[in-house]
């Protein structure tokens, strides 16, 4: 519990940024970063709409590297992510009032990576993903026989750097330190440049819609309790299906790691740091953690049943992810899950008893493949009137369709 305390700790993120920033000055470079590019990739294709502005706003220099695939270790299910990522990013062009991605077109990584080499890359790197994304652009060039090998090798050296760091995403920035991801993390680093949040997706309009405007629909929230997102999104859902008159009928599932499916430790640490980063934007407390893998989670799913059957779903999540998320008490033990819930009003006796029952494994597993039934495979997620969504950040897309059905 300590050390995620410390490791997340803003006291450190800041002793961080100083100890990386005085490097650039050292070198000369004091707004100098790098973003990884993949041809592919449609949130690449929003954030070549933003980035020249950026950089002019900022007076941030950023490298462009560009990479032919992501590790494949880091992702379960690349088909479904490859679906699902269309649909979201045309969302995102949506709610930034961007250009949408139609469909990809055509290999141009090649091509990228020679526009990388520009003195001023981002327009010609915009341009080309007009013309791979959109359907009435002329086809990418390509490149200059003599030009191939050269370039083909810089592709391998990228890559092989990707890999020697650690990252897995790409539309990824990284300066001074810290990674920002896409159109969704933007505003943390213009934060910490200039100190404006332009373009901060966190819902300006936040429960602005009619009161039960959606009285007697269900949101169904896939939900996992070794999910640090899971926690964040939360009691900001609560706060929305009591705003809307919506029921919730939260859906939990096992984490990957208690699936068999591996989490790599610098993945781990980087969905801590984003956690927190955004724990801090909706003032949710966050950091001193115990991890709940293994009898954690078997715990937490074997009262979940007495909890709905009392009606004190609500009070126990809540006590429960609190506990596990900035109170650092262990539901592994005896005496912490006693404590959390007795807040929520749960009969311990009751828990006693529920604890014997393993019927959760069961139904844990019918809620993960009516999860993968959708489309979907990451929590939170998600599912209204047949339309899905994945992640915390999405909540404005869920508003945004409680408001107005159409814009699905």
């Amino acid at each position: 519990a300590y050390f995620a305390q410390w490791f997340t700790s803003p006291q450190r993120r800041q002793c961080k940024h100083r100890r990386e920033e005085k490097k650039l000055q050292r070198a000369g470079t004091p707004l100098t970063g790098t973003c990884y590019l993949r041809a592919d990739d449609p949130y690449c294709y929003l954030l070549s709409q933003v980035l020249e502005k950026f950089c002019l706003d900022t007076g941030l220099q950023l490298k462009p590297i560009v990479v032919r695939e992501l590790p494949r270790q880091y992702y379960p299910e690349p088909e479904k992510l490859s679906q699902y990522a269309l649909l979201d990013a045309k969302r995102l062009a949506t709610r930034f009032r961007l250009q949408p991605p139609e469909h990809y077109r055509g290999e141009a990584n090649l091509a990228l990576c020679k526009a990388a080499t520009n003195e001023k890359p981002w327009p010609a790197i915009a341009a080309l993903y007009r013309s791979m994304w959109i359907a009435k652009e002329s086809l990418p060039p390509s490149v200059a026989p003599s030009e191939e090998q050269a370039l083909q090798q810089q592709l391998d050296e990228n890559q092989r750097s990707m890999c020697r760091q650690g990252i897995y995403l790409t539309a990824l920035i990284n300066y001074a330190g810290e990674h920002y991801w896409g159109l969704d993390r933007l505003y943390h680093l213009e934060q910490r440049l200039t100190g404006s949040t332009h373009y901060a997706l966190a819902n300006e309009n936040w429960l602005t819609g009619k009161r039960n405007s959606a009285s007697g629909k269900t949101i169904d929230c896939y939900f996992s309790f070794r999910s640090p997102y899971s926690y964040i999104a939360l009691p900001r859902l609560f706060a929305l299906a009591d705003f809307y008159g919506c029921t919730l009928n939260i859906l939990p599932v096992l984490p990957m790691v208690m699936r068999g499916l591996a989490v790599p430790k610098n993945k781990r640490f980087y969905i801590l740091l984003d956690a927190k980063r955004e724990a801090e934007q909706w003032l949710i407390p966050f950091g001193k953690i115990a991890d709940p893998v293994g009898k954690g989670v078997e715990h937490a799913l074997a009262i979940y049943p007495l909890a709905e059957q009392k009606n004190k779903t609500r009070e126990y999540l809540l006590s429960l992810c609190q506990a596990v998320w900035s109170e650092g008490i262990d539901i592994a033990s005896m005496k912490g899950l006693k404590k959390v819930t007795a807040r929520a009003g749960l009969d311990w006796r009751q828990c006693q008893q529920a604890l014997a029952d393993d019927g959760w494994r069961e139904w844990s597993e019918k809620n993960r493949q009516a999860l993968y039934d959708r489309g979907l495979w990451g929590v939170p997620s998600f599912h209204i009137d047949g339309n899905s969504a994945w992640g915390q950040d999405r909540l404005w897309w869920l508003e945004d369709y409680l408001n107005n059905p159409e814009s699905a």
